[in-house]
């Protein structure tokens, strides 16, 4: 079993911190991930990229029309970065949604993306929470990235509150995603 993702962000968003729970949760699958982190002016907000490959892959870098998943933790990242999807792609992007809706199905260049209102989601004053909410957003939407084995990454590398903190917010981004993706991939 291959597969390929793209996280897309701006420096301080944590693209770096949700690609290592992609791979070790796919570690902990035996899939066999491998992943590049590729900074841009990560220091100023600037363009944050990390790329992973599993299933036997050499390189981690991602080229056009390569992914199958872009998670997009700023909507200009997942725009931008609409081009490394494959035909059938699939991007989950963070935006806030009119009239706040939790996730709105929409098209973009011809490939599904999901738009995840992350702050509605959150709630008023949960910082940090872009990545955990959209780790657990696939966790529903790919059969590869199983929830208990995400929840098993959050509980072993945050402490304390923040485990628990971050627990939630994925289970969060889980149960929004059920809502709206009847089949998963």
């Amino acid at each position: 079993m291959t597969g390929s993702y793209r996280i897309a962000g701006v420096g301080g968003q944590g693209v770096i911190t949700l690609g290592k729970a992609i791979s070790s949760v796919l570690m902990v699958e035996n899939l066999d991930p491998v992943m590049s982190e590729i900074h841009g002016l990560s220091q100023r907000g600037g363009s944050v990229v990390s790329d992973i490959k599993f299933g036997g892959a050499r390189s981690p870098i991602l080229i056009e029309g390569d992914a199958e998943f872009l998670i997009g933790l700023k909507t200009t990242e997942a725009v931008s970065n609409m081009f490394i999807l494959n035909s059938s792609g699939i991007c989950i992007g963070n935006r806030i949604n009119p009239d706040r809706e939790k996730v709105i199905r929409d098209t973009v260049e011809g490939r599904t993306v999901y738009w995840v209102d992350c702050e509605s989601i959150a709630g008023l004053g949960s910082r940090g929470s872009v990545n955990m909410i959209l780790l657990g957003f696939l966790c529903a939407a790919d059969s590869r990235m199983p929830f208990d084995s995400a929840v098993k990454y959050v509980s072993s590398t945050f402490k304390g509150k923040d485990s628990d903190k971050n627990i939630a917010l994925l289970r969060k981004g889980y149960e929004a995603a059920k809502e709206i993706i009847s089949v998963r991939i």
